[in-house]
């Protein structure tokens, strides 16, 4: 009985500094999540600024695909004789001026910027 009193002291000692360590390692733990949170949050960041650019990039191809689509039913409808040749040769125009100004209002600086 002595002995277990006198041990106790040190069991707590023992109790408190492995509690304590315990404490160390799970606070080190978290900063380790919390720095891998934020670099996981840069990335997705970096790949919603890259889909934004990409969007970008692909939208005057949309749009040329459109203009062809459009000029395929122009010619379509000259063969089979609902529609004029002239109705035909304005309608290309048009769709050839559309994808020259949306090329010409491209930003320069999207082009020359370098990639990461």
């Amino acid at each position: 009985m002595i002995n277990s009193v006198l041990d106790l002291p040190r069991s707590m000692q023992r109790s408190v500094r492995q509690a304590n360590e315990l404490m160390d390692v799970s606070q080190e733990q978290l900063e380790v999540m919390r720095r891998q949170a934020d670099e996981a949050l840069a990335q997705a960041e970096r790949m919603n600024d890259l889909l934004a650019k990409l969007v970008k990039l692909t939208e005057p191809l949309e749009k040329a695909q459109r203009g062809g689509e459009f000029v395929g039913e122009q010619l379509k409808r000259v063969l089979l004789g609902e529609a004029t040749e002239a109705e035909a040769d304005a309608a290309v125009r048009r769709v050839e001026a559309e994808v020259e100004a949306e090329i010409e209002t491209q930003p320069e600086a999207e082009e020359s910027s370098p990639e990461r």
